[in-house]
């Protein structure tokens, strides 16, 4: 009896340990996106600087209530369309004060020459479609 209320205790420990895991911040934030590297970088220099930039991007500050940065992800796309070689698909999540998790990935690419992909849908997708 008493070795089943133990049991018990380390299951829900153990059950409320893994709930509060970082991977549930990265469950829960935004998907990566799509940015272009600058042509005068190859793609492991432009890596290495978006993973310097990102952490950083905010700068230091001793304001309480500036965005606070969670994790970052850069990974090669091998994408066969015009920009072949040039693709990357981010991510640089920060907490803002509000809880709300943002990837600004397209802003620090973009503050390192690149630039962003923008997917628009199709009027017949789009919520303002007429029905």
């Amino acid at each position: 009896m008493f070795s089943t209320k133990i049991y018990t205790a380390l299951f829900a420990s153990l059950a409320i340990g893994a709930s509060a895991s970082p991977f549930q911040i990265k469950r829960d934030s935004p998907a990566p996106v799509e940015v272009i590297r600058p042509e005068n970088v190859t793609t492991e220099q432009f890596k290495q600087e978006f993973l310097e930039l990102c952490p950083k991007y905010y700068g230091e500050s001793e304001i309480t209530d500036r965005p606070i940065f969670v994790f970052e992800d850069f990974q090669e796309s091998f994408d066969d369309d015009a920009w072949k070689g040039r693709k990357a698909d981010v991510s640089c999540i920060y907490q803002y004060p509000t809880a709300e998790f943002q990837n600004i990935g397209v802003d620090v690419a973009m503050a390192l020459g690149g630039d962003g992909i923008v997917h628009t849908l199709p009027i017949e997708d789009s919520p303002d479609a007429p029905q």
